[in-house]
């Protein structure tokens, strides 16, 4: 397989369409449990890594999950699903080189990573942003996975925690 092939997959009317109908019916069944929790206790941990996986919105289910779940292994269950859906990013831009030329936002983000490292993709990875854009552009430099796995991993799960730990205090609060 050439390295065109996936990247011509990926940019596929096709593959546009079904991304943007699951990105819909999951993130509808993203909000419908922040109402309900009730799926996604009844399928624990993996359901919650799975929801994730195919790209739902993991952000929503913290709140209301860390209520009844275990906060840790909530954390790290989304965080592993979601920086497995990240990963995308990641190989489209290592399928993308064939495609795209090098511009200017390639040599701002390989400035970024050579300033900054995997402290910035942890950093960013904490922040609630579209992190598929940063898996791109990594995996466009060529950057290794394991580069861009770890500090997107430790990141999502920081996040999850404090997002968790935040609910817990604002409801204790109020």
């Amino acid at each position: 397989m050439t390295r065109e092939e996936p990247a011509k997959f990926f940019q596929s009317e096709r593959f546009r369409q079904f991304y943007f109908l699951l990105f819909l019916v999951l993130l509808i069944f993203g909000l419908y449990t922040i109402v309900r929790p009730e799926p996604f206790l009844k399928y624990g941990y993996f359901g919650v890594f799975l929801f994730n996986l195919l790209g739902g919105p993991g952000t929503y289910l913290i709140p209301s999950l860390s209520q009844k779940m275990s906060l840790v292994p909530l954390a790290l269950s989304t965080a592993i699903g979601m920086t497995f859906n990240d990963s995308m990013g990641w190989v489209v831009g290592q399928a993308s080189t064939a495609v795209f030329k090098k511009g200017d936002w390639t040599v701002r983000a390989e400035q970024i990573l050579k300033k900054y490292g995997v402290w910035g993709l942890f950093i960013l990875s904490v922040l609630p942003i579209p992190y598929d854009a940063i898996g791109l552009a990594i995996g466009y430099l060529g950057a290794s996975y394991k580069i861009f796995f770890w500090p997107t991993l430790f990141g999502k799960f920081v996040r999850f925690i404090l997002i968790g730990l935040g609910t817990s205090w604002l409801i204790a609060a109020f």
